[in-house]
């Protein structure tokens, strides 16, 4: 294969910032050729990459929401999928079943609860869930459960946010998005003071120390004003930290919009909350997403940190649910389709509700982890030799001496840091770490989606 010219590969990545980001790959059709089926090779390659594993991480998906937002790309589902909750915890916990032997006695480092909203689900059945995984693997003991949860559920159901953290969970989301009633109403989504100050107040109540408020910036109608408005206004609900979400549109109900939102607009709204939220205690390099007012803590849950730094392996259940292991990567039924059918096919039938698995080339599984990496804006070189073997400066060294001599990266403490100048700049900076045939796939795109 020939390779790609540096310079082209970068100014490429910048005129397609919406796609180079921390999601990797590309396209869902993008690893295609490494595509294995039948859930016997599925059963066995799983088993397989597992056996060398020590530790891994797990996340449940729960697919459910009130209304599915316009600008939401997850697996959700609607219509009369919204009314099985109950066939799908139970179809759930069979999955669960599923991994019991090939995860043992491993190590079990993080657990997201996710979604989707997990509490549109009933207390018992979200405490079925929790216990059901805790009888089954092997959880350490500093392990600590994460949830999310909406403003809406929150702030109605005091007992219910108190009932789970009796379960156990410690580290509670909530995602405002934005203050602006507009923006709300467009996409489909319920909020108001009223709301945000309840939910806070039971989950406080409720004995939760560890509060994350997600919002989201980068829409084609919201100014720089409008962000900074509901930045303030997030701050003063006090929580531990805030997480900064840039709207991919890739696979949204807006993915038309994307093509008018400049990069120097999501620039600038970065910028802005980067410099407010630091001065406000609420701490992050530039260039991370979640910012923290607890000192020595990333902010991000236990499976979103050891995912990002370690490459640590995970195991996703539920529907459209992500795995990444030493050298696979699988997504559930459902990540394409957001319907609740083929997962229940498969459970029935007693085999592994996958719907794509592929076996992956150490290229691909490097560009993987590094392309998640840039979520916390730097890479932990001695975690990047421990997951791969492969010294970091030695594999990437022509696109290393590249990014030093635009001054947009720097290695200090055996970690690469991006700078400033190049997190403006990171979609022409990720695309540097991608496997050779993702660096030809996005040279030949000529479309945002």
């Amino acid at each position: 294969m020939k390779k790609v010219n540096l310079e082209e590969l970068y100014e490429k990545g910048i005129k397609m910032h919406h796609i180079t980001n921390t999601a990797y790959p590309l396209r869902p059709t993008s690893f295609l050729k490494y595509k294995i089926t039948g859930n016997n090779e599925t059963k066995e390659l799983i088993k397989k990459d597992l056996e060398n594993v020590d530790s891994l991480s797990l996340y449940v998906h729960v697919p459910f929401c009130q209304s599915r937002c316009k600008f939401c790309e997850y697996a959700v589902v609607s219509g009369d999928d919204y009314n099985k909750k109950e066939e799908y915890v139970k179809a759930l916990l069979k999955e669960i079943d599923m991994y019991k032997e090939i995860i043992g006695n491993k190590k079990i480092l993080g657990f997201d609860l996710g979604g989707g909203t997990p509490t549109q689900l009933e207390t018992e059945q979200i405490r079925i869930i929790t216990e059901k995984l805790h009888e089954n693997f092997n959880f350490d003991s500093n392990t600590e459960m994460s949830i999310e949860t909406t403003p809406v559920v929150a702030a109605k159901d005091p007992k219910k946010i108190k009932d789970i953290y009796d379960i156990g969970y410690r580290r509670i989301s909530m995602g405002i998005q934005t203050i602006n009633a507009k923006l709300l109403e467009a996409f489909g989504r319920e909020g108001n003071n009223n709301i945000y100050e309840n939910a806070i107040k039971n989950i406080r109540e409720a004995g939760f120390k560890k509060l994350n408020i997600d919002l989201m910036y980068g829409f084609l109608n919201q100014d720089i004003e409008d962000f900074k408005n509901t930045l303030e206004y997030t701050v003063k609900l006090n929580p531990e930290y805030i997480t900064l979400y840039r709207n991919r549109y890739k696979g949204t109900k807006i993915a038309q919009e994307a093509e008018h939102v400049t990069l120097k607009k999501v620039n600038d709204q970065y910028k802005l909350a980067h410099k407010f939220l630091n001065k406000q205690g609420f701490i992050a390099p530039y260039g991370k997403n979640t910012f923290s007012r607890l000192k020595g803590d990333y902010g991000t849950s236990d499976y979103l940190t050891k995912r990002v730094i370690e490459g640590l392996p995970y195991i996703g259940m539920g529907l459209g649910a992500q795995s990444y292991g030493y050298k696979y990567l699988a997504y559930n039924e459902g990540a394409s389709t957001k319907t609740l059918q083929n997962y229940f096919t498969k459970i029935e039938k007693g085999e592994f509700p996958v719907q794509d698995i592929y076996p992956l080339p150490q290229s691909e599984a490097i560009a993987k982890m590094v392309s998640v990496a840039f979520y916390f804006a730097f890479v932990d070189l001695d975690c990047f030799k421990k997951r791969f073997n492969v010294d970091f400066k030695e594999y990437f060294k022509d696109e290393i001496d590249f990014l030093l001599n635009k001054d947009l990266i720097e290695f200090k403490d055996n970690h690469m840091l991006v700078k400033e100048k190049g997190v403006e700049n990171v979609g022409g900076v990720i695309p540097m770490f991608y496997s050779d045939s993702s660096r030809e796939e996005l040279m030949k795109m000529d479309k945002i989606f």
